[in-house]
């Protein structure tokens, strides 16, 4: 029943975004990117070119925060919380419905960047931003949002989106 509310919702073109859950380790996407310059796709393999972006493991943290760089007071903090962590610790629940297909990697091999679609700054700490639903879609793909990037029109037939 929730689906059949979820799917009326995108189909009109309303968004159902939710507040990404914090995890069991905080995380603040404007320090790892804006401060150091940490590309998105370094944390979430496959942003790139594959259908999937990822979300980092706790290895993938420890890969970066053990180097002697970056060792601070903090470390021990994250380092503590890192070992009682499960493998995974951050995880996303998909929103759009099972039939919608989503590549990330043919829309950055487009020039689509992350920050188009999720936010930049603070809003990356949501997923999604407030842009995943089917009419906003749509005008990207007819070219009608991000008219400074010079996108090129892209598929609207429903086969192309819908399986």
């Amino acid at each position: 029943m929730v689906f059949a509310f979820f799917l009326a919702d995108f189909l009109m073109g309303e968004s159902r975004v939710p507040e990404h859950a914090p995890g069991p380790i905080p995380f603040d996407h404007a320090l790892h990117g804006d401060s150091i310059g940490l590309d998105c796709a370094a944390c979430h393999t496959g942003a790139r070119a594959s259908a999937n972006a990822y979300m980092p493991s706790k290895a993938d943290c420890m890969d970066c925060h053990r180097l002697p760089l970056t060792e601070n007071p903090g470390i021990e903090t994250l380092d503590s919380v890192l070992a009682k962590a499960d493998d995974r610790p951050w995880s996303h629940k998909r929103i759009l419905p099972e039939h919608v297909v989503f590549h990330h990697g043919v829309h950055a091999a487009a020039g689509v960047a992350c920050s188009d679609c999720h936010g930049s700054n603070h809003m990356q700490n949501r997923y999604g931003g407030e842009r995943f639903d089917m009419q906003s879609c749509l005008k990207c793909h007819r070219g009608e949002t991000f008219k400074e990037k010079g996108f090129k029109p892209a598929a609207t037939y429903c086969a192309a989106c819908h399986r």
